[in-house]
């Protein structure tokens, strides 16, 4: 089956959260566990639990969590044969899990929704792994959450190629 350049749709999330899924650092605030290893069972875990590539955080959640939504547009065409495609990374946290205990993460200042997105853009910013250019970092804003939840999305940008059928 031929490939098209909506497949993009599909596959930027995942690399997304594959990149995200495996930061230590990242894994360590989602679990609240800083000895977490990337390679454990409890790290496989975190992917159906924390991390998804749709953006949807149930309001009826209860649970004080921390989670991160991946999204993607495609935008209207650079050129007739570049397109921009803008991925949003959002980073959902429970009021009740903002905090970080020191004794657990000795040295990490701020909140832990704020330190997410902070690694996130560690591991994405510059990534190549999107398109024909680097990932690019255009905005950090808060956005809308559920009650209860505070949230803060990240968008990046990337141009690639424009077309319809890529062999």
């Amino acid at each position: 089956m031929a490939k098209t350049y909506i497949d993009e749709v599909v596959e930027f999330p995942a690399k997304a959260v594959q990149k995200i899924g495996t930061s230590q650092k990242i894994l360590a605030l989602l679990t609240n566990n800083p000895e977490i290893e990337v390679d454990s069972e409890e790290a496989d875990g975190v992917f159906d639990r924390y991390i998804f590539d749709y953006g949807y955080v149930d309001d009826t959640t209860v649970d004080a969590s921390a989670y991160i939504c991946v999204e993607v547009e495609m935008s209207k065409s650079i050129s007739t044969t570049m397109q921009s495609i803008s991925l949003y990374v959002t980073v959902v946290c429970h009021k009740n899990y903002m905090a970080i205990n020191p004794k657990t993460f000795p040295s990490t200042i701020g909140n832990r929704r704020d330190n997410l997105v902070r690694y996130i853009d560690k591991e994405l910013n510059g990534s190549d792994l999107f398109g024909v250019g680097r990932l690019t970092m255009l905005s950090v804003k808060t956005v809308a959450a559920p009650a209860g939840f505070s949230a803060r999305e990240i968008t990046y940008q990337v141009p690639d190629f424009l077309e319809k059928d890529i062999q």
